[in-house]
């Protein structure tokens, strides 16, 4: 008798926890949950990108300093030239 109810008791611990693990899975799955741990992915690369981006400028921007020991102020790029010429 007591072989048969913890026998009994183990499977439904079982079945339960793998009802569990399959309904996890079955949400991982769905374009909602695979886009919202895409979305956090591409979010993270970009800041790291953005991060590594201001390091190195800081690092050139050191490298670079004039010789009298002031730094090079930050400016924005120029503009991209349409077909080899200034755009006018």
């Amino acid at each position: 008798m007591f072989k048969r109810a913890f026998w009994l008791t183990a499977g439904f611990g079982l079945g339960v926890a793998a009802a569990r693990k399959a309904q996890q899975a079955a949400v991982h799955l769905t374009p909602d949950g695979l886009g919202s741990r895409l979305r956090d992915r591409w979010v993270a690369a970009l800041d790291e990108g953005r991060d590594e981006m201001h390091r190195r400028e800081l690092a050139l921007r050191e490298v670079f300093a004039s010789p009298d020991g002031t730094r090079i102020p930050a400016t924005r790029p120029p503009r991209a030239r349409r077909n080899g010429t200034d755009g006018r």
